[in-house]
């Protein structure tokens, strides 16, 4: 490998690095804070909340991006540390190919699932994707030494590596800080904090207020049924974000509820990322067309059942449509799930159907008296919107 391929590679891959560890400190503040927005969250169709929040997002309870500040360090460290000396072949272009190869066929696994499965892109992902794939260019370019004959010469070079002694201390340091970020400070996956409607500053109270007064509304159709407000969400319960939004909101609504009875009204319409009821996409969720139609089997026995069932969904979205029929039959005894699904499975196509209309592109999609919102609103935020729709039909 020639001094100047050296260089590119080490500098994307500390490109790489950096773009790596920004999305992994999104994805930490995406878990562990409410009221956090992503700063790349800049539309529908550039999201890194979506995609963090997937079940992409994650492998096996790791986050994909610590998969990335890994493979990114290493490669980092067998270019600095490489000899580039040409008297003698170096298998540090070897090395870094092969490992590129394999980084090669993540991002476009990766890719795959962002660009046409969840159909939004991820900014910081994107970076990441260049820094691979312009590595595995240079290091294709720069291999003096067979990727074939790496196998039976792997532990000589190991072994020569180790005698720099600058090598295994900061191989030690960065394999530990790795490990103790990626168990030890992430919360485990698919968890989320509860939220706390904080009150906004009065200055971001004026300028959402403004912008709120701007927003373009439909019409959805819905009876008010006396209500002042009408809020509607389009919901997949196996979507990680429509969890979220489920804890934030409750409360919110439930405070509504509390100091203004009857003026709110909430409307769940099911929108399953599931091809086994759902045609305007792929699947995304094995289960989410069985797990909307649980909830309805529920809500016919009572709100108590239905509670039961959604909670046992959000604290299990990546259950199996199998699991799932089979925790309802536990909830409901005496339910034959077999037969009832067809059934339900005609109002979730209506919900559907409706979606369809309305150009439904990602869950959660809310409406809030015909303003979509599809970005994951902080609950303080939330409860302005219904704050200033109940001023607006008050006359203030």
């Amino acid at each position: 490998m020639t001094p100047r391929s050296r260089w590119l590679i080490l500098g994307f891959a500390l490109l790489g690095l950096a773009f790596a560890s920004s999305s992994a400190w999104v994805h930490y503040k995406l878990m562990t804070d409410t009221g956090y927005v992503s700063p790349c969250d800049v539309s529908a169709t550039f999201n890194c909340s979506q995609v963090y929040l997937s079940p992409y997002g994650s492998i096996g309870g790791v986050s994909v991006a610590m998969g990335g500040v890994l493979w990114f360090g290493l490669v980092a460290l067998i270019s600095a540390f490489s000899s580039t000396s040409r008297g003698k072949a170096s298998p540090a272009g070897a090395y870094v190919f092969a490992l590129s190869t394999i980084g090669l066929a993540v991002i476009l696994y990766l890719g795959y699932s962002s660009f046409f499965v969840l159909k939004t892109a991820c900014l910081l992902c994107l970076g990441t994707y260049v820094a691979v794939l312009a590595i595995f260019i240079v290091s294709g370019t720069a291999s003096t030494v067979s990727v074939a004959a790496l196998p039976g010469r792997i532990a000589g070079d190991v072994g020569e590596a180790l005698r720099d002694p600058l090598v295994p201390g900061l191989l030690v340091v960065f394999l530990g800080a790795t490990a103790w970020i990626t168990w030890g400070v992430f919360p485990p996956e698919g968890t989320r904090p509860q939220a706390e409607a904080e009150a906004p500053s009065e200055a971001a109270s004026g300028d959402f207020a403004s912008a709120w007064a701007r927003m373009p509304r439909v019409d959805l159709g819905i009876p008010a049924d006396g209500a002042r407000v009408i809020v509607v969400k389009f919901n997949d319960y196996q979507c990680p974000g429509c969890r979220s939004t489920h804890e934030w909101y409750e409360p919110v609504l439930q405070k509504f509820e509390e100091s203004h009875p009857g003026a709110v009204k909430y409307v769940l319409k099911d929108w399953p990322w599931d091809a086994e009821c759902n045609f305007n996409g792929g699947t995304l969720h094995d289960a989410a067309c069985e797990a909307a139609a649980a909830v309805r089997m529920a809500r016919d026995r009572g709100k108590d059942k239905e509670l039961e069932m959604e909670d046992w969904i959000y604290a299990n979205q990546t259950a199996t449509p199998d699991a799932v029929r089979a925790a309802a039959e536990k909830f409901m005894p005496g339910l034959n799930f077999a037969r009832e699904y067809p059934q339900k499975l005609i109002g979730v196509r209506q919900d559907i159907a409706d979606g369809g209309a309305l150009g439904i592109r990602s869950t959660p999609t809310l409406f809030i008296n015909g303003v979509r919102i599809e970005d994951l609103m902080p609950a303080s935020y939330f409860e302005m919107a219904i704050q200033l729709e109940l001023d607006k039909a008050s006359g203030k």
